[in-house]
């Protein structure tokens, strides 16, 4: 008992727990809200179309990211320190955006990837920007509102559209961020400078944001065509409880990062985050086999799926941790070695393992990738303390 009264009085008097809060709030209800939406999508269309759609939306997404120069994490951290990247970022990324858009509908014919390409470069930037400056409470109020507006619009668009409809949906409810960005651009100058003397670290983020999407969304471009739709669908709802599982460390970087940049290192609450990660995949564990057939019948090869995968959230969450820190610092090649690692890592083990094992196979290449990637991180972090002491 007085344990328990030790770590709350702990909590209450952690500085940031308000603007915790707020991410908390946001990420978590937003997660949830996002989870509800794709596992009723999973139950209405079965694992084939399931799968389908996963397929067309790694597309658009890896379209989308070639076009986030200077955004993402560049931005949340030179917005932080007051360097004002937003206007020429936002240009080169939304001019970029429609450029994408219409490549995209030259080689499928298909429109919807391109309002899904457009709408999710808006969604990033106008991300970055209120991280950077740290409202947190305007990002959860607006990032909730871009959750209901997905179920609304993809589950409506779907009936009447059919799959591609979902895909609009998804693009259309990322367009309502444009209003955090132009409110933010209204109170900023048009300048190149800022961009100029940070290039050689927006390269580096470029990458390693080229390097982070291509190892969340290549798999699926690979099993499709090698081992078909149907087990791309179960390895899709299989990602989605992983999504759940990391719900908390990817609310804690949120947090962390603009705190990084500024000096203002979170040690305790990383090692809480990772601690909780080693209880969240024991959960998973146990109860997969439970859930999964009440809730999801077609989906038979999901359950030993989410078992295997659930250990990833373990290295994934000392990975994120290590790379608030290390971002914090300007170390970003570091950052696209790992990225680099975890693909080198994955993409033959799926080939060879998931003609071997099938959809096993395919689940053991995220953990040992995520593990790889983990460990060369904490490597680099003994590096840096070493360098320092």
């Amino acid at each position: 008992m007085y344990i328990l009264k030790s770590l709350w009085r702990r909590i209450r008097k952690f500085s940031g727990l308000k603007d915790l809060s707020y991410l908390g709030v946001a990420n978590f209800g937003g997660s949830i809200i996002s989870s509800v939406f794709w596992f009723y999508l999973a139950a209405i269309m079965g694992p084939e179309n399931y799968g389908e759609i996963s397929y067309l939306i790694a597309i658009a997404g890896v379209a989308s990211v070639l076009c986030l120069f200077g955004s993402g994490y560049t931005l949340i951290i030179y917005t932080a320190k007051k360097e004002n990247l937003l206007p020429i970022v936002t240009l080169i990324s939304i001019g970029s955006s429609f450029i994408a858009a219409i490549v995209l509908y030259l080689l499928f014919k298909e429109p919807s990837l391109g309002i899904y390409a457009i709408g999710y470069v808006i969604f990033n930037l106008a991300i970055a920007d209120l991280l950077g400056r740290k409202l947190y409470k305007k990002y959860s109020t607006i990032f909730l509102c871009q959750k209901l507006l997905l179920i609304i619009l993809g589950v409506t668009l779907y009936y009447v559209i059919g799959t591609n409809g979902v895909i609009i949906g998804f693009g259309l409810s990322m367009v309502i961020f444009i209003i955090p960005v132009y409110q933010s651009l209204k109170k900023s100058k048009f300048e190149i400078t800022p961009l100029k003397k940070r290039l050689g670290f927006s390269i580096n983020m470029y990458v390693e944001s080229l390097a982070r999407t291509f190892s969340g969304q290549t798999d699926k471009l690979i099993i499709a065509p090698l081992l078909g739709f149907t087990l791309l669908g179960n390895y899709h709802l299989g990602m989605q409880f992983l999504s759940l599982l990391t719900i908390l460390p990817s609310i804690v970087l949120q947090y962390t990062l603009p705190q990084d940049a500024t000096g203002d290192t979170k040690k305790n609450i990383k090692k809480y985050t990772i601690f909780a990660s080693i209880g969240f995949a024991i959960i998973s564990i146990v109860l997969s086999p439970i859930v999964i057939p009440i809730l999801f019948p077609e989906y038979t090869e999901t359950v030993i799926l989410i078992q295997i995968v659930s250990l990833s959230i373990i290295p994934r969450t000392i990975t994120i941790m290590l790379m608030s820190k290390i971002l914090g610092m300007g170390k970003s090649r570091y950052i696209i070695i790992g990225s680099a690692i975890f693909l080198v890592v994955q993409i033959p083990l799926i080939i060879i393992l998931g003609k071997i094992m099938s959809i096993q196979g395919v689940a053991l290449s995220l953990i040992i990738a995520d593990t790889a990637q983990a460990l060369f991180l904490i490597g680099v972090n003994q590096k840096i303390l070493k360098s320092k002491n």
